[in-house]
């Protein structure tokens, strides 16, 4: 049936898509013309690479609200996940106790658990309540006189609750802890300001709500913070010194940059600047609510952390929502909205146990609705549809 309905995408918090048609053309344009190794050479085509790229670091520093920050300090990597590996790598030591909380991705808890159970490190998770916030009070208790790490998501990306960021950043200066931000479900959706927040590492990546391609990210690394280098190799600069360069941005890439996905991510950026990420925002909540106000009609649905007649708090959620059907089983729903109506959605527990665990979903997670600036209404209303269909229908 698949093949007789247009495909309606909802699984925009795990990449969006479709991408602005901006970004593919300016890859193909600098793959045909200007893709030669940045930083690595004296002629004219490299040295304007190398200034394309840079003038990236300067839109993200901006972007990111951190205007003092030498944009030499914004560091690419592959994704959201390289970049909080590089982080945590980078600035752990033997003894440190890291805060974290139970929303994270595996992107931040497997990096966590494997350098505990290499006996490098302890760390502890602030749990979250009922609706999946994690209060700052409760995490503050867990910080320890040799705590110098916390890792927090901006926004949980299977529940799509926005955390106090601020209150923690707050808390953290306080305490003279180290902060890092995990804004890969926020980036380019929320505004982020990192020097008056007292963020002092953030890391996102460029292929959700940025609009870029998948395989480019970045880590932005505040002013002193004392961060070492975790990969080695090739800078194009002081290329006869055995040790890897101290200063940023080689002190953290290593080997060629993805020039190609800079650049698309670029002209992603320019495409939100354009059509006002504020209001591609608003848009993509009301497809939201319009989406939550039809799922209380489903007989057996619930939404994950909402009560039923309730609206999202456009300051306190983002565009996803996780849901799951009485006596259906999260896979089964996913298959049957794939096969049947052609809807994209993600079942199961999204990378993220321990935030389904706290909610009750930790068994086999539940089906996410994440939605994007391409959406209509007529998809919404079509979604509604296809779960009504599956919650009424009769067994076998």
């Amino acid at each position: 049936m698949t093949d007789q309905r247009p495909l309606i995408y909802l699984d925009n918090a795990a990449t969006s898509f479709p991408k602005p048609g901006c970004v593919g053309e300016a890859m193909v344009e600098f793959l045909a013309k200007k893709a030669v190794n940045p930083g690595r050479s004296g002629y004219e085509l490299s040295l304007e690479a190398g200034l394309r790229i840079d003038a990236v670091r300067k839109s993200l520093v901006a972007l990111f609200g951190h205007s003092t920050l030498e944009p030499s300090r914004a560091v690419f990597t592959a994704n959201a996940t390289d970049a909080l590996n590089l982080a945590i790598a980078g600035l752990c030591r033997p003894g440190d106790h890291i805060v974290s909380t139970v929303l994270e991705h595996n992107s931040v808890l497997r990096p966590l658990h494997m350098l505990k159970k290499q006996g490098v490190i302890h760390f502890d998770l602030a749990p979250c309540d009922e609706r999946g916030y994690i209060q700052p009070e409760i995490l503050a208790a867990l910080i320890r006189p040799e705590t110098r790490l916390v890792i927090m998501t901006h926004a949980s990306n299977a529940l799509g609750t926005v955390q106090p960021v601020v209150e923690v950043g707050a808390l953290c200066r306080s305490k003279g802890i180290l902060f890092l931000l995990d804004a890969a479900q926020t980036a380019g959706l929320l505004p982020v300001e990192m020097a008056s927040w007292g963020v002092d590492l953030l890391a996102f990546t460029g292929h959700k709500s940025l609009m870029g391609p998948t395989g480019i990210g970045g880590l932005l690394v505040g002013p002193e913070v004392p961060i070492r280098s975790t990969r080695w190799g090739g800078t194009g600069v002081r290329s006869a010194q055995p040790d890897h360069p101290d200063e940023f941005p080689y002190r953290l890439e290593a080997g060629t940059l993805n020039a190609v996905g800079i650049v698309g991510l670029a002209a992603g950026l320019s495409w939100l600047q354009e059509e006002n990420s504020a209001e591609t925002r608003s848009r993509k909540m009301g497809l939201a609510n319009r989406f939550l106000a039809g799922c209380r009609h489903i007989p057996g649905l619930k939404v994950t952390g909402i009560e039923p007649g309730e609206e999202l708090d456009p300051t306190g959620r983002i565009p996803v929502l996780c849901l799951t059907l009485e006596n259906r089983s999260v896979e089964e729903v996913g298959q049957f909205l794939d096969t049947d109506w052609n809807i994209a959605v993600r079942t199961g527990l999204h990378c993220a146990p321990l935030a389904h665990q706290a909610l009750g979903t930790g068994r086999e997670g539940a089906i996410r609705f994440s939605f994007g600036p391409f959406n209509t209404t007529e998809q919404i209303d079509s979604a509604l549809e296809a779960l009504t269909a599956i919650a009424t229908r009769t067994s076998g």
